[in-house]
């Protein structure tokens, strides 16, 4: 059977917690920048692991992992710098 894959949309004005406890981090993709960043923590606040970190963000970037998940502890915790907008894909 197949995961389950949501997305939520999250913007440079609020960082988000997508998940508390173990999560699956499948990639994202970026529908507004003009030199964004973008940082997924393990974690429930903007500190610990980080488990991808992209600057100089493009609109229509995608970033995924061949339909591979990276496993997250802790939680996903999501923050946008600049002016980006991204949609993440987590289970």
């Amino acid at each position: 059977m197949a995961d389950i894959i949501g997305y939520q949309n999250v913007t440079q004005a609020a960082a988000a917690t997508l998940k508390t406890g173990p999560a699956k981090f499948y990639g994202l993709t970026v529908t507004v920048s003009t030199a964004g960043t973008v940082t997924v923590y393990d974690n429930t606040a903007a500190s610990g692991t980080v488990l991808f970190t992209k600057s100089s963000l493009v609109v229509g970037d995608v970033v995924h992992f061949g339909g591979l998940a990276v496993a997250a502890k802790n939680g996903l915790h999501v923050v946008c710098g600049g002016t980006a907008t991204v949609n993440v894909l987590f289970g």
